[in-house]
C-alpha cells in the first residue's frame, strides 16, 4: 500500500512536469516568428530585449523582496552569471540574431540543439554519460541541424542567414549550460526565474536608456503593449517558470529533448507569421531532427528481474 501511494505521488509531478515543458515547447516555438516580425517592422531587438527583460524583471522583483532571507548567499552570487546564460545573454544573440536569419532557422537552431549541448555540457562539467539510444537521438539531431547550416551556406533563405545560425547556436549552449546547472544544484524554479529576471533587468535597463537605438516613441501603441505582454509576461515570466519546474520535474536532458520539437511548430509558425519561405533541404533538415526527437524519447529500461524475484521470495518466507 506504501509503495502504490509513492508511485502515485512520484507521477504526478512527472506528469506536471511533462505539461510545463510541452507549454514551453509551444510558446518557445511562436516566439522567434512573432519577435521577426517585429524586429523587421515596427520595434528594433533592443526594444524587444527590453520588454522581455525589464517586464519579467518587474514581476518578479517582489517576489525576491519577499524571499531574500531564505536565499542563499552562493545563489545570489550566482544570480549575475546565470542571467548571461539564461537570461540577457541567450535572449541577445536570438532577438538580434533574428535580424539575419529567419524564425525558422531560430526555432532549429535554438532548442533544436540544446539538446546536444546538454549532453556535452553534462558530460565535461559533471562526467554524466547519456545512454546509447539518447545519443543516437541526439546524433540524428546534430546531423539535421547540420543540414540547416549547409542551407545556410548555400543562400537558400536569406543570405546573412549564417549569421543569424552562428549566434542561435550560441544562444542554445547558453541556455543548456544553466539547465545543467540549476538541475545539479536543485535550485526552486521561482527563485531562479526571479534571479535571472531581476539582474537581467538591471543590466539592459540602463543599457538600453543610455546606448541602444530605440523606436518606442513612433511605434503603434498597439504593437508595444501586445509585445510587453507577450515578451514580459508570457516568455519572460510563464515560458520560463514551465521551463524550470520542468528541469526539476522530468530532469534537463529530457526536456532538451523535448524542445527539440519547437523546429517543427517554429517552422509551421514562420511560415504562418513572418511568411518567411523554406526550402527542400531544411524541410529535410526538420524531418531529421524530429526524427532524432522521437528516438532520443524512447524510455530506456533497466531490468532487475533477478532481484525483484529474491526480494518477493524472501517476502512470502515465514
Amino acid at each position: 500500500m506504501i509503495t502504490n501511494i509513492a508511485m502515485f505521488s512520484d507521477r504526478k509531478p512527472k506528469a506536471l512536469g511533462y505539461f510545463a515543458a510541452l507549454a514551453a515547447v509551444f510558446i518557445t516555438a511562436v516566439y522567434p516568428a512573432l519577435t521577426r516580425l517585429s524586429v523587421t517592422t515596427t520595434l528594433t531587438p533592443a526594444d524587444l530585449l527590453l520588454f522581455r527583460l525589464g517586464g519579467s524583471g518587474l514581476l518578479f522583483a517582489p517576489f525576491l523582496v519577499m524571499r531574500a532571507h531564505e536565499i542563499r548567499r552562493a545563489d545570489w552570487l550566482a544570480s549575475l552569471p546565470l542571467s548571461f546564460l539564461h537570461g540577457w545573454g541567450m535572449a541577445a544573440c536570438v532577438v538580434f540574431g533574428l535580424q539575419f536569419a529567419p524564425a525558422s532557422h531560430a526555432a532549429a537552431l535554438g532548442p533544436g540543439a540544446i539538446a546536444a549541448w546538454i549532453a556535452l555540457v553534462a558530460f565535461i562539467a559533471y562526467g554524466i554519460h547519456v545512454h546509447f539510444r539518447k545519443l543516437a537521438g541526439i546524433a540524428i539531431i546534430v546531423a539535421g541541424v547540420g543540414l540547416i547550416l549547409m542551407a545556410s551556406y548555400r543562400g537558400l533563405s536569406v543570405p546573412t542567414a549564417i549569421i543569424g545560425d552562428a549566434m542561435f547556436l550560441f544562444a542554445s549552449a547558453l541556455g543548456a549550460s544553466y539547465l545543467v546547472y540549476i538541475q545539479r544544484r536543485r535550485l526552486d524554479p521561482v527563485v531562479a526565474a526571479a534571479l535571472v529576471c531581476v539582474a537581467s533587468a538591471m543590466i539592459v535597463v540602463p543599457w538600453h536608456y543610455s546606448f541602444a537605438t530605440s523606436t518606442i516613441a513612433t511605434a503603434p501603441v498597439q504593437e508595444i503593449v501586445w509585445q510587453l505582454l507577450f515578451q514580459g509576461v508570457l516568455v519572460g515570466c510563464c515560458a520560463f517558470f514551465a521551463l524550470n519546474y520542468a528541469t526539476l520535474a522530468i530532469g534537463s536532458q529530457t526536456v532538451g529533448v523535448l524542445s527539440a520539437l519547437v523546429p517543427v511548430i517554429g517552422a509551421l509558425c514562420s511560415m504562418l507569421i513572418t511568411r518567411d519561405s523554406i526550402s527542400s533541404l531544411e524541410w529535410t533538415a526538420i524531418v531529421v531532427i524530429s526524427l532524432g526527437v522521437l528516438i532520443a524519447s524512447l524510455p530506456v529500461h533497466t531490468v532487475f528481474e533477478p532481484r525483484f524475484r529474491s526480494f518477493h521470495r524472501r517476502a512470502r518466507s515465514p
